[in-house]
């Protein structure tokens, strides 16, 4: 089913939705290259705007929890109709749950979170943490009192992997990302609150030496048993030399920097 998706006021694209093999939704182009991923694994309930404005072009809206939002156009309501019913089917059979909400198009369109808002928001987000990482000892935390409305929705946003991966200029697939990434993430709810990521770049500017040791040593210590045995350690030295160079390193490489 082609449909178009709304980036935003004055951009649309043709797109196909495609649902699995795996727990994803997926649009691709007309060349079946794949636009962008909706991941559901990690979710329990999908929101579902729907438009209901008479005489106007039914639309649709899907509400990933840690992505931009997807928005899509039917030319009629039975083709809406249908593609709700095939996101109910993917969804129960991964025994997952649809919240339908219906809306006007003038309210949906000014709340979604497309791509655009979400980078604005998200270059907000690294800003005040910079700024403020000046402003607070290790262990200090912004009081939301204390902030404009602005700052307060940028405290209340989280990063995904994906995003974090990006702010590094790394992959989100790099073993020194995912490390990274689960250290930061300290609720281990697979995003980055505000709070937890301005609490690792006042400890990396402003903390002690034993603390930023301590991170590294955790990042590299992968079980927890508080030993990095040599294998850990293999990893994350093989995950350092592959972000700094394009080729990848041998073993016998990687283990002659171990014996350095």
């Amino acid at each position: 089913m082609m449909v178009k998706e709304w980036l935003h006021q004055n951009h649309k694209r043709i797109v196909k939705v495609k649902f699995g093999p795996k727990q994803e939704i997926s649009t691709v182009n007309r060349k079946g290259e794949k636009l962008r991923t909706l991941y559901v694994g990690d979710v329990d309930t999908l929101v579902v705007e729907i438009t209901q404005d008479a005489r106007r072009k039914p639309m649709v809206l899907l509400r990933p929890p840690k992505d931009h939002d997807l928005v899509l156009e039917f030319d009629t309501d039975a083709a809406r109709r249908k593609f709700i019913n095939k996101v109910e089917q993917f969804m129960n059979s991964h025994r997952k749950v649809v919240e339908k909400v219906h809306t006007y198009k003038e309210q949906m369109l000014a709340n979604a979170e497309t791509k655009e808002r979400r980078q604005k928001r998200l270059e907000h987000f690294f800003r005040e943490a910079y700024e403020l990482t000046f402003g607070l000892k290790p262990g200090e935390k912004r009081k939301l009192e204390e902030a404009t409305s602005d700052v307060v929705m940028v405290m209340r946003t989280a990063l995904t992997k994906k995003e974090f991966a990006r702010a590094l200029g790394m992959k989100a697939d790099d073993i020194f990302v995912r490390r990274m990434f689960n250290i930061v993430d300290k609720d281990s709810d697979g995003c980055i609150s505000f709070q937890e990521f301005l609490d690792t770049v006042v400890l990396f500017s402003k903390g002690t030496t034993d603390d930023k040791l301590r991170i590294i040593f955790d990042m590299c210590d992968n079980d927890r048993n508080g030993v990095i045995d040599k294998t850990e350690l293999s990893e994350m030295l093989r995950s350092l030399v592959e972000i700094a160079k394009t080729n990848t390193v041998s073993n016998q490489e990687v283990s002659a920097l171990m014996l350095v």
